[in-house]
């Protein structure tokens, strides 16, 4: 039965249901569109992931609008296909479009919220070209049209450009604020649905500057759930996975982080896909996969973003700690935001403590601290923290290591960063060791195993087979440890596996794990041999 409204009045209610690529498929085929159809194709178009398909129906929507006498349309159309074209790269075509709109408003006199557009897109320009306090100007204009308009999408575009100018102005509180009404306006359906994705991308862009991954985490979820209605929808464009895969690792999901930046590079051009490139190399470098990682960090490089911190943490973990430091301490030496100085700060401390130079890593970590203290950032108090408990270990200060590492883990569980926190835990259990408590050491070491294992961070644990963390070796036959030598106690008393857990409190995976280190160490290939050891080397 045809639809009284006709395939017109069919297709807005399509729209409006959320079926927009229905709504596409009906209006692409039949008759030519008027201007209304062709704009409601290119909005449809746009929010199903056809780009180039919105991009052309805007552009013969703008035409048919001018025939017709209609340049307030025709403008927003103009308008229309300069918003696309921006979200896909396409910077030289965006801003041909804009300046059409912006020449039909400045001719016509059109005012409100058309012209509130045009400011906003230059104010847009005027950021782009390193003049902040113009474009906040600019861009502060735009949203006084927009609000008198109540044209809801003018104002988020306005105030995603204040929000960056007050950001590079360094009023970060300020500019963080009007990140956090763009977001609330974008979730609570006070925008058209094409403003939801760029809106995402810039306000998470703006959090994970300045390290707010509660934040960004928490905007991350509420737009998730507000997709979940509108399952047609492709809000994830190129730059915004990379932003969804940042948040994927350090939430701990690496296999998704991972999945989020391949699918991204594919999708961008030039420092865009530098960005993307370089979060891969991140990821495979905590799962151990060095070769990959190297191949990500100079494809990140090749695209005009610089690899670091991630290759000179690379280069330490391969044993290459004096190639990092050198790399790390040129980079110190140049100017930055603090946020980012911090994090290669973090970097430079344990590249130097590989190197046993703790006096450089005690530089680097107290410098770190002033930047922490002075910025409203969770995660670079959390990095202080830990560098300064690593730092204070080396020093042979346990006590004093065993209270900093303690509120650092703290601050990476309430950060939900599980990776940092089994780090920290790994580091409490050398301070526990060096203090004699060997069964809460071995806990920790548990604890921290255990989490390793289920991130898949392979160079972590290589790191405490290799002896890097476990308690000092030498003070009995074998080289065995405290809590080995009661394992091997138990099993010649003839305890199961699970006994000894649950006499040591361990789990069998660790039980296991420390008797497979009494083999390998005494050079035993049964639970029978090393108990005849143990009998003859008196450890009974």
């Amino acid at each position: 039965m045809a639809h009284p409204d006709g395939r017109l009045g069919e297709a807005r209610e399509l729209f409006a249901a959320f079926s927009w690529r229905r709504c596409v498929d009906l209006l692409a085929d039949g008759e030519p569109l008027d201007g209304d159809a062709l704009v409601l194709l290119g909005e449809a178009a746009y929010l199903i992931g056809l780009d180039e398909r919105a991009t052309t129906a805007f552009g013969r929507a703008h035409g048919v609008f001018l025939d017709a006498g209609d340049v307030r349309a025709a403008a927003r159309c103009a308008m229309q296909a300069a918003f696309v074209l921006e979200n896909t790269g396409e910077g030289v075509r965006s801003r041909a479009w804009a300046a059409r709109a912006a020449r039909l408003v400045e001719e016509h006199d059109l005012g409100g919220a058309l012209a509130g557009w045009v400011l906003g897109h230059r104010a847009h320009l005027l950021l782009a070209e390193q003049r902040p306090a113009e474009a906040l100007a600019t861009a502060r204009d735009g949203e006084r049209l927009g609000l008198a308009a109540r044209d809801g999408d003018g104002v988020v575009l306005a105030r995603l450009t204040i929000g960056f100018a007050l950001l590079t102005g360094g009023e970060r509180a300020e500019g963080i604020g009007v990140f956090d009404e763009v977001m609330l306006a974008v979730s609570s359906d006070e925008t058209s649905p094409a403003v939801v994705g760029l809106s995402y991308c810039l306000s998470v862009a703006a959090c994970m500057a300045v390290r707010d991954v509660v934040r960004a985490r928490s905007w991350t979820e509420a737009l998730d759930r507000w997709c979940a209605d509108r399952p047609d929808l492709v809000p994830y464009r190129g730059a915004c996975l990379v932003h969804r895969a940042q948040i994927s690792a350090l939430g701990g999901n690496w296999a998704g982080a991972l999945a989020e930046a391949a699918a991204a590079l594919p999708l961008l051009r030039g420092t865009a896909a530098g960005q993307a490139a370089y979060q891969l190399g991140e990821v495979y470098r905590l799962m151990g996969r060095d070769a990959e990682a190297e191949d990500a960090y100079r494809r990140a490089n090749a695209l005009g973003v610089r690899p670091e911190p991630g290759l000179s943490r690379l280069r330490t973990a391969q044993g290459r700690p004096e190639v990092a430091e050198r790399t790390l301490r040129r980079l110190c030496a140049e100017p930055r935001p603090p946020e980012d100085r911090a994090e290669l700060l973090a970097a430079a401390v344990d590249a130097a403590l590989a190197l046993a130079d703790v006096g450089s890593a005690r530089v680097a970590a107290d410098e770190l601290r002033r930047i922490a203290e002075g910025l409203p950032s969770p995660l670079l108090c959390g990095l202080a923290d830990q560098a300064e408990g690593a730092v204070l270990l080396a020093e042979n200060r346990y006590d004093l290591s065993l209270d900093v590492l303690r509120r650092a883990g703290q601050r990476w569980g309430e950060l939900g960063l599980p990776h940092p926190g089994a780090q920290v835990r790994v580091l409490v259990g050398r301070c526990l060791q060096a203090l004699g408590d060997h069964d809460s050491a071995d806990l920790e070491f548990e604890a921290a195993r255990e989490c390793f294992e289920g991130l898949g961070a392979a160079p972590d644990i290589a790191r405490m087979d290799a002896g890097l963390n476990p308690a000092p070796v030498g003070r009995s036959p074998g080289g065995l440890t405290p809590r080995e030598i009661d394992v091997v106690r138990l099993v010649a008393a003839g305890h199961t596996n699970r006994a000894i857990a649950g006499r040591l409190y361990l789990s069998e995976k660790t039980v296991a794990r420390h008797l497979a280190n009494v083999y390998a160490k005494l050079d035993v290939p049964s639970r029978a041999a090393a108990t005849a050891y143990a009998y003859d080397h008196g450890l009974l």
